[in-house]
């Protein structure tokens, strides 16, 4: 019972741009746009700002081709183009700069924001292997290179000429001097390798040993690589290219704490700032093999390896090779699972789902990177715009200017939206002149909303044959609203599924009372989640909120029981973007065949229900005046009867078509508690 909200962009995508594009060469554009993965967003709880960029390493689908690709959290693409070959190990790590492995042969293209070459980087004597690079606060580049090697292996049970793939380390300075070159086979061992691993034979003609696979900066005089068929990550000295220490592997010199797992033929590690190594740990060789991301805090003097986190996928996911991570600027994990479904996941810091989404049916790209980076090719004079409250009749208009930062005419060719209540009143396409501005007029028309406050993403278009850019603008308005959101918790059944993912469904997106923002740090302060009802034993769960803020979802860190009877509640009060405030309420749910019977409680202002058992006709008499609820349940969670608003001291109640059987009767006070539960038996 997951609930699974899931988002296919590339037909809406084209749906839209058909829809704005009159006049235009819709042929070559949808043509384009055939290449563009379909992307399915299948979480979106609250991911951090910025974009994703792509590039395709290989495709699977007919119609595929290499790409590069910036795309937003709802996966709407801000650049897009084909590529003649793979796009791999893109990164933003310079600050308004994209770095992406390409060509033939392959090199690191630095390109600006206008998306034009301004630097390569590659190897010297040796060919540049793509895996991984990384650059240092003084701009200095460290890059992986392949050395082929002939070695006599026959004491090993191999030939006598075999060719060893070896790997050589070489290190730049900020105007591309060469610095050093570390090759490998001078301070490891061929036998150093994992030599259970079926990617390891040192009888094979072509043996590769160790497959250096990712390195990174780890001080002023020292780097980090990693071994993947080692399944060992090495300390390296900048200055004179000894060992300091390995970790992990045959030869490590670490003592593992809080993990017996360590890690196996992995990949992506960096150097965080707190000191910590994070990587992506394959799991190839372990008993139970799945992948996940593992951070450690090292301890160089004690040589111990503390775990501080491990992230697994859930369901477990193993990629036996690619994949990678990186921590983002808000603390968020981002997490691409190679060749695996889905494509990528971001993390909160807890372990939470920030965001997943998933185009592995169309194309693998084996790094994806996250940032505020996008192109400026042409940009907007702002980044949003508020509208403020709605009149109730006018059209708001806003005047938008673009500028056009190229030598070229730009054209821009239509817009999208994610709701109707924001539209661009100008007729498309239009052109931008070269080094030039124009303004468009945004309209503000919120008549039919649901809502009383409205938020949107608007993304203005310019696509060509052969390229699509676009840049977008944060919308946001207001309108009058004084009715409450409704909202319905589930599961409220029985025999629910033992893994279970209850909900809090609200028709509008609501906030905290003090109108501070629900997210995935304080959900949780809202919501009970007991065993047995409200004065059970509780559960202990996580949740988080959708990117709408309009679904609660209930993750307990346990699967739960067989046969047991389990209480949620929206224990404290929330409200929409106008105030209107939403009450407590509860349910209950079962993980058998019946809803656990109650008997009476410590409720003393419930003096009696009489007859019961019944044949449908009874009463319940009450001390003491006081406003109260009353919900009759049958056996099966359905809802039989409910009235609210009751003051009497009594209430009679005839159904005399009730079935024989048991029933559950509560008691909820003014606010929605609920705050007493009685079982009561209908007989013939």
């Amino acid at each position: 019972m997951i609930m699974k909200r899931y988002y296919s962009t590339r037909s809406l995508f084209c749906l839209v741009l058909i829809l704005f594009m009159a006049g235009t060469k819709l042929y070559s554009q949808s043509s384009l746009l055939d290449y563009f993965p379909d992307i399915d967003i299948l979480q979106s709880n609250g991911p951090s700002p910025g974009y994703f960029v792509l590039g395709t390493k290989k495709f699977s689908s007919d119609s595929g081709s290499n790409y590069i690709a910036v795309i937003d959290n709802y996966a709407t693409p801000l650049y897009f183009r084909l590529q003649n070959g793979a796009a791999a190990s893109i990164s933003t790590m310079l600050e308004d700069h994209i770095i992406i492995n390409e060509g033939n042969p392959k090199v690191f293209h630095v390109y600006d924001s206008l998306m034009q070459v301004v630097d390569t980087l590659n190897t010297e004597t040796y060919s540049l292997d793509g895996h991984d690079f990384d650059i240092d606060s003084k701009d200095h580049v460290l890059l992986l290179g392949n050395n082929r090697i002939k070695m006599d292996l026959t004491e090993y049970g191999g030939v006598s000429d075999a060719t060893i793939r070896d790997k050589v380390v070489q290190e730049f300075d900020n105007e591309g001097n060469l610095l050093y070159t570390w090759k490998a086979l001078d301070h490891y061992q061929i036998t150093d390798a994992n030599l259970e691993s079926p990617l390891v034979d040192l009888t094979a003609s072509t043996v590769d040993y160790i497959h250096a696979n990712s390195l990174c900066f780890d001080s002023d005089t020292s780097f980090l690589l990693s071994a993947r068929h080692f399944d060992e990550i090495t300390k390296i000295d900048r200055r004179s290219g000894d060992i300091i220490w390995r970790l992990g592997g045959k030869n490590n010199v670490f003592t593992f704490i809080n993990d017996s797992l360590q890690f196996s033929h992995q990949h992506s590690i960096r150097k965080l700032e707190n000191g910590n190594i994070l990587l992506f740990d394959n799991g190839n060789m372990h008993y139970e093999q799945f992948s996940s991301i593992v951070e450690y805090e090292l301890d160089e003097a004690a040589l111990t390896a503390t775990l501080v986190k491990r992230i697994v996928h859930t369901p477990r996911i193993y990629a036996d090779h690619a994949g990678g991570q990186e921590l983002l600027k808000n603390d968020n994990y981002l997490v691409y699972w190679g060749m695996e479904s889905p494509s990528f996941t971001e993390y909160h810091p807890d372990g939470s789902v920030a965001l997943e989404m998933d185009f592995s049916a169309h194309s693998f790209s084996n790094r994806i990177a996250k940032s505020d980076w996008n192109h400026r090719m042409f940009v907007t004079n702002t980044d949003s715009v508020n509208f403020g409250m709605w009149d109730g009749y006018t059209e708001s208009p806003y005047l938008l200017g673009l500028r056009n930062n190229t030598d070229s005419v730009i054209v821009l060719t239509g817009y999208s939206t994610h709701t109707p209540y924001f539209y661009i009143q100008d007729p498309f396409p239009v052109e931008l002149p070269p080094k030039a501005e124009i303004q468009l007029t945004i309209i503000y028309y919120p008549e039919g909303a649901g809502t009383g406050y409205i938020q949107d993403i608007m993304t203005i278009n310019s696509l060509s044959p052969d390229l699509l850019i676009a840049q977008q603008v944060y919308l946001e308005g207001r309108k009058q609203d004084e009715e409450s959101p409704e909202y319905e918790i589930m599961p409220d059944s029985v025999n629910v599924a033992l893994d279970v993912v209850p909900s809090i469904s609200f028709s509008e997106p609501v906030r905290m009372p003090d109108g501070s923002e629900i997210t995935y740090l304080n959900s949780s302060e809202l919501i009970v989640f007991r065993e047995g009802g409200a004065s059970g034993t509780d559960i202990a769960f996580h949740s988080v909120i959708s990117t709408d803020k309009k679904i609660i979802s209930i993750t307990p860190d346990e699967l739960l029981q067989e046969d047991k009877t389990y209480y949620i509640a929206l224990a404290a009060g929330v409200e929409d973007y106008s105030s209107n405030s939403v009450q407590p309420g509860s349910v209950l749910f079962s993980t058998g065949e019946t809803i656990s019977s109650y008997g009476d409680n410590e409720y003393t202002d419930l003096a009696e229900i009489f007859p019961n058992p019944n044949n449908g006709n009874f009463s319940i008499s009450f001390k003491s005046q006081a406003v109260r609820s009353v919900q009759l349940y049958s056996s099966t969670a359905i809802l039989i009867y409910s009235s609210s608003g009751i003051m009497d001291n009594r209430l009679d109640l005839s159904m005399p078509g009730l079935s024989r059987g048991l029933y559950l009767l509560i008691i909820r006070d003014a606010e929605g508690n609920i705050i007493s539960r009685h079982k009561m038996i209908i007989q013939e």
